[in-house]
């Protein structure tokens, strides 16, 4: 195993794990009626049920989860000629190499979105607290987070493909 898939497969385990926890700790805390949207002098402008939002939050976990899943036991499947991929011959002679790349990539993409939804239920925790003012800088810094988690994870798998397989595998 690599140092990346390894790297990967922790991720999407502290990932699910981290998510649990928020999952189940910010339902703990939230009031009935969760705030979601906000105003420009901070006060709430729109709320949803909190079992609504709990319910959401666990079908997207799922549905990316098994989805995702799926297409990474799908994709050994697929023949090499008909992947579009850079340097399909040499991809087509390490074809299992390919496969953990995808695979990999697979696991990536369903830790981030893991991520994005933990964090996401957390920063809404922290809001809805009745304790704490709600200040842009508590969650501020959430959205350039989460876009570059997706930008870089979406982009790990072009230019991995790039790069020529290596050999010692």
């Amino acid at each position: 195993m690599t140092s990346g898939t390894l790297f990967i497969r922790a991720w999407r385990i502290v990932a699910i794990l981290g998510f649990l926890v928020s999952l189940f700790s910010s339902y703990i805390s939230y009031p009935e009626e969760v705030a979601v949207r906000f105003d420009d002098t901070n006060r709430a402008i729109q709320y949803i049920n909190r079992e609504t939002l709990f319910y959401v939050s666990i079908a997207i976990f799922l549905i990316s989860l098994m989805s995702l899943r799926a297409l990474g036991r799908m994709f050994p499947r697929v023949p090499s000629d008909s992947l579009p991929i850079p340097n399909q011959a040499e991809w087509a002679a390490h074809r299992p190499q390919l496969n953990t790349v995808f695979i990999n990539w697979f696991y990536a993409l369903t830790a981030a979105i893991t991520t994005i939804l933990a964090l996401g239920l957390f920063v809404l925790s922290l809001l809805n607290q009745s304790a704490r003012t709600v200040r842009f800088i508590d969650y501020g810094g959430l959205l350039p987070v989460c876009t570059a988690i997706i930008i870089i994870v979406l982009a790990a798998l072009p230019i991995r493909l790039f790069m020529k397989p290596s050999a010692d595998e």
